[in-house]
């Protein structure tokens, strides 16, 4: 055992006990260790026991300890009607899905029941609970700084490694960056290189909106050097999904609101482009032009990465059962995969389309319930951005937002709706502003129109606490 895995393991065994005192702390901790648990120098069992890893434990603590002091928390407002219903359905789909594909998973798939259970049912469900406690503990202006802080934290480590491992090579070419950086994140920091991509196309505006937190310059401008170094990260990814994504949300969050930061995006694309020229390379990689006098026709292959190879064969299959679907990992237990790759010669085991996915797994009964919760809180969280009575209102809407287009956006050329570790963080995001904007609906029917903070009384460690309503939000 390596001395980084003793002192992870050190650190989890910390936080484990700490989340007795506060489960918040512990839980913003364990948001942050997804930055590490795909490490390959992290454990993914203790003891040989399945299921049993660090961030399991972890997890597990803080929902013992929030279990046994929920009484003491100021409780979130009436969660709307709307977005019950819209949860219900989405877990309805993830639960026949899985319950499909685990009854029947044909020839095609090998794995265990067991596995299937864990990796398709319990998974789906458990990168979901940072979500919903942080929904249920945000209470207090101090906790959204530290809900927030702790995801920009996490985006930040992750594009540090991918700088790390990946390294700054001025002369590769575009096809050069894109194989280095696929074999080396995989390797060496867990996720894959377009999952990687799409995680941090949002999170550099996700910590440029929580630097509008900080009151201090040097805080301020520490977490902007922060968001650079997570767009660098990402650039180094050299996934174009990624960089169409980080685009589109710049351009979507200041044409609505920061006009004045417009010239930023241009800008930092340059700046990237002259430390890495292979990023532009990248990007414009099978549109043609001219190389060494010759002129190089369009290849709609190498533009999409093969996905317009595999795209029809997936639609075809989608159109033999357009309403329900084939369940969990249809790609696979329909033979559609092993077609693509003992016929086409490639190897697609996934869409790279996650809407084309839905439709192959549940169909479009299925994708029709999975997509209000997306709508949903993207509504939520826009509605939370262009709110200028608070700057808390502000950061947490821009923050949920970000995360929550880097998914939609790149999801039309890979990714996938169901939960699973890439989308932890933003899902918690997500979970802090809806927190934020039930809370500023309470408000509202409060008649509070002035977003003054009272005086409240909450318990914290047993015993009773009195804010002054500088740390308390709104009508909690």
């Amino acid at each position: 055992m390596s001395l980084r895995v003793i002192f992870c393991l050190l650190l989890v065994l910390g936080f484990s006990w700490y989340a007795y005192r506060n489960w918040f702390v512990s839980l913003c901790a364990s948001v942050v260790l997804m930055a590490f648990v795909k490490h390959p120098d992290m454990p993914r069992t203790v003891a040989g026991i399945p299921g049993f890893n660090m961030w399991n434990i972890l997890i597990a603590n803080v929902l013992i300890a929030w279990w046994l002091r929920r009484r003491q928390e100021v409780a979130p407002a009436e969660t709307p009607r709307a977005f019950k219903i819209a949860v219900f359905l989405y877990f309805a789909v993830i639960f026949i899905s899985f319950l499909r594909f685990f009854i029947t998973p044909t020839e095609y798939y090998n794995a265990t029941r067991k596995e299937i259970f864990l990796d398709f049912f319990v998974d789906s469900f458990r990168f979901l609970i940072p979500a919903f406690l942080l929904y249920e503990g945000t209470n207090s202006r101090e906790r959204v700084r530290i809900a927030l802080g702790s995801l920009v934290l996490l985006y930040f480590l992750l594009a540090v490694q991918v700088v790390r491992y990946v390294g700054i090579h001025p002369d590769f070419s575009g096809s050069e960056l894109s194989g280095r950086a696929a074999r080396i994140i995989e390797k060496n920091v867990g996720y894959d290189r377009v999952d990687m991509s799409m995680m941090l196309s949002g999170a550099s505006w996700a910590a440029l909106a929580f630097s509008n937190l900080m009151e201090r310059w040097w805080l301020k401008w520490g977490v902007r050097g922060a968001a650079f170094v997570i767009l660098f990260g990402q650039a180094m990814t050299g996934g174009r999904m990624g960089y169409v994504t980080w685009g589109v949300i710049g351009l979507a969050l200041c044409v609505l609101k920061w006009r004045k930061l417009l010239p930023l995006i241009p800008l930092a694309a340059v700046i990237v482009v002259m430390f890495v020229p292979s990023v532009a390379q990248r990007m414009l990689a099978g549109f043609g032009g001219q190389k060494g006098g010759i002129l190089v026709q369009e290849d709609e292959s190498e533009i999409t990465s093969g996905r317009s190879v595999v795209w029809p064969v997936v639609i075809a299959q989608i159109k033999k059962s357009p309403l329900i679907g084939y369940g969990r990992q249809g790609m696979t237990t329909t033979g559609t995969a092993a077609y693509v790759h003992d016929v086409l010669e490639d190897s697609f085991p996934h869409p790279h389309e996650a809407y084309l996915e839905m439709l192959l797994d549940a169909g479009i009964i299925g994708l029709a319930c999975v997509l209000p919760i997306y709508l949903l809180c993207l509504k939520r969280s826009t509605g939370l951005f262009l709110d200028r009575t608070d700057i808390y209102y502000e950061t947490a809407g821009a923050v949920g937002m970000a995360l929550l287009l880097a998914l939609l956006i790149a999801s039309f050329g890979a990714q996938t709706l169901y939960p699973r570790e890439g989308v932890v963080g933003m899902w918690a995001a997500l979970g802090v502003a809806l927190r934020l904007s039930v809370e500023r609906q309470r408000q509202w029917e409060m008649g509070d129109d002035d977003n003054e903070f009272a005086e409240v009384t909450v318990e914290t460690d047993g015993m009773p606490y009195v804010d002054s309503g500088r740390e308390t939000m709104a009508g909690v």
